[in-house]
């Protein structure tokens, strides 16, 4: 079984009720070839992206059918469509390939999920492994001082070395006595 997608445009300036029964010519070709619809979308009046028989808009609707592959159907289809007033443009486009790929990749993509499950349950459990060997809680960081004032590595530093000098005071007359 073959499926198609139909997408054509009608002229803007068309009734409503002329743009349905144009739909539902395409149906009863279709129906008579022995397709059977499978949805149908209109889209209603849309801008076209360049002028198509000076027109700047259209009328959009596609319709998606399958068939038993027999190619005269698409035929009749599109000579009709090709010499009807109201069609200004349109395009058959085969999509069964294409929804079989995406079946594949999809039957693929269940296959591997459940290991791409186990792989993210394996790291999650590293990571809250990690954090229970982590030491307590870290240190709070220090504020960063003010510009012009120095560092708490420097005021330490300047501590120790204002420090020094009275030590060495301290120590030598303990020295002389």
């Amino acid at each position: 079984m073959r499926v198609y997608e139909l997408g054509f445009i009608l002229k803007p300036d068309l009734p409503e009720q002329e743009a349905q029964e144009s739909l539902e010519s395409v149906k009863r070709v279709l129906a008579s070839g022995g397709a059977s619809v499978d949805k149908v979308d209109d889209w209603g009046k849309r801008p076209l992206a360049y002028r198509v028989h000076g027109f700047w808009s259209g009328h959009y609707i596609f319709i998606q059918y399958s068939t038993n592959g027999d190619r005269s159907l698409n035929r009749e289809l599109e000579r009709r469509l090709r010499v009807s007033d109201h069609v200004i443009k349109y395009m058959v486009i085969r999509i069964d390939e294409d929804l079989k790929r995406l079946a594949k990749a999809q039957a693929r993509r269940a296959k591997r999920q459940p290991v791409l499950d186990a792989k993210a349950a394996a790291r999650a459990a590293e990571a809250e492994k990690a954090k229970a060997k982590a030491p307590g809680k870290p240190e709070p960081e220090l504020p960063s001082p003010a510009p012009g004032e120095p560092g708490p590595a420097e005021a330490a530093a300047a501590e120790e070395s204002s420090a020094e000098p009275a030590a060495a005071e301290a120590s030598a007359p303990a020295a002389e006595e």
